[in-house]
């Protein structure tokens, strides 16, 4: 379960950014729906929604997590490849001469295994400069500290460190060399990463893929889908292999006569005879006579026939699935874009209501249908934006004093009204008018 995660100098972030889950516990709303309680008598946040105005930050916020977790996942593995002087994919903070020469920081704190770890890195372009990872029994402890090339372990609390500090390079992290190395701790914190689900709302490549996958071999998930979506007025599901449309080598002769073209047509042939057939989607939808009587069921491709904001929800099933069921954090950015206002809130109460493995959702939305405190608490609800440095500031709605937001107060309507900021607006003005019609007008004069 994530506690909090925090950012510095990177993309939008210059200053020091942190994002909790804790819930704050002079709020009373929703105890048993919205809470997740720990061993350790912390109660964490199941869900976690972001606001802001369109560049204001929200994605890269999100993007920032992602950046850790393949940081975490793939530091050892990268390294090894032939270039030895590989670098970080790092984005600094690029509006600053002072944060393009500092160092980036990345910290996370979660539970995992009823133990609470807190780890966090300092990273330039091409090595390491600091990382840390400490573990909270009675009280916090450090497993082992790092500066530059340094290590400091604890012998007692981190032996599995232990002999190791020589062998690890400037650009891999001494976690992700000790879980390559099949060390107990390390392993079970470089899974806990593994935990993240990431989906990108705008568009359905991440994920398309391992929801039709998990369709053909996972039968309750099937079944899960069809009951989800018979609203939709969809039947039955089911999957068939791609038709590829291959070259006709013998028409092209009678028409192309230069060889290399057709030795190079003959070779992408070849290629895709080799390539496995992908499978895709088909929807039945049932099909009825003049009197109304069902007389059969009609098949429909699934990407061509069906409407944007079902293939979303469709393929968008499969990672809420496998998030639910097995106590995984799910990351979405855009989660409202395709999909009704409606649908977007049932999606959030289900996940809130219907969530027994300690599961988290933290998503970036625009629709300001679902601010309200019958679908989030205040401390569940964040803005972004951005100073008048283009740097990105994150604060949460449990942030404001209570003679500005209280349990009962319309949270659609102070938003809209600019009372919590992070709203986007345009002035609308003369200016405007003139630089569209001016110049034309003055012409025709």
């Amino acid at each position: 379960m994530l506690i909090e995660f925090s950012i510095e100098n990177f993309l939008s972030f210059k200053d020091l950014t942190t994002l909790s889950m804790v819930a704050a516990k002079s709020f009373k709303e929703h105890p048993d729906t919205h809470i997740i309680e720990t061993e350790s008598n912390l109660n964490l946040l199941k869900s976690a929604v972001v606001y802001g105005n369109n560049a204001s930050g929200k994605s890269n916020l999100l993007e920032a997590m992602g950046f850790m977790k393949q940081t975490v996942l793939s530091s050892f593995r990268d390294a090894l490849m032939e270039n030895s002087e590989r670098k970080f994919p790092l984005e600094k903070f690029a509006l600053n001469t002072k944060t393009e020469k500092d160092t980036s920081f990345f910290e996370i704190s979660f539970i995992h295994k009823e133990t609470k770890y807190r780890y966090g890195f300092e990273i330039d372009y091409d090595k390491i400069v600091a990382e840390w990872l400490f573990h909270t029994t009675s009280k916090e402890v450090y497993l082992f500290k790092r500066d530059q090339q340094k290590i400091e372990i604890n012998k007692s609390a981190f032996k599995e460190g232990m002999g190791k500090e020589e062998d690890v390079k400037e650009n891999v992290l001494f976690l992700s060399l000790l879980a390559t190395l099949g060390k107990e701790t390390s392993t079970n914190i470089v899974d806990w990463f593994k935990k993240f689900n990431f989906v990108n709302g705008i568009h359905d490549r991440g994920h398309k893929r391992y929801t039709i996958d998990k369709l053909k071999s996972d039968k309750q998930f099937f079944n899960w889908v069809l009951h989800f979506v018979k609203y939709l007025e969809i039947a039955n599901l089911s999957t068939t292999e791609e038709d590829v449309n291959e070259i006709d080598l013998e028409t092209l002769r009678d028409k192309e006569k230069d060889e290399e073209i057709i030795n190079l047509l003959t070779s992408i042939q070849q290629i895709q005879s080799k390539q496995p057939k992908r499978d895709q989607l088909i929807t039945f939808h049932r099909k009825y006579d003049e009197n109304n009587i069902l007389v059969d069921t009609v098949p429909f491709n699934f990407d061509k026939q069906e409407s944007e904001g079902t293939k979303k929800l469709l393929y968008l099933l499969g990672p809420w699935y496998d998030t639910l069921q097995n106590g995984k954090v799910l990351i979405i950015d855009e989660l409202d874009s395709r999909l009704h206002s409606h649908l977007t809130l049932r999606l959030v109460d289900f996940f809130h209501k219907f969530n027994k493995s300690k599961a988290q959702l933290i998503c970036a939305i625009h629709d300001i249908s679902l601010l309200n405190k019958e679908t989030f608490r205040r401390d569940q609800i964040w803005f972004v934006e951005k100073n008048q440095f283009g740097a990105s500031e994150l604060f949460s709605l449990a942030d404001f004093k209570t003679d500005k937001v209280r349990n009962k107060s319309a949270f659609d309507k102070n938003y809209f009204e600019g009372k919590y900021g992070a709203i986007p607006y345009f002035d609308i003005d003369e200016k405007l008018n003139d630089l569209l019609y001016g110049k034309r007008e003055a012409e025709q004069v």
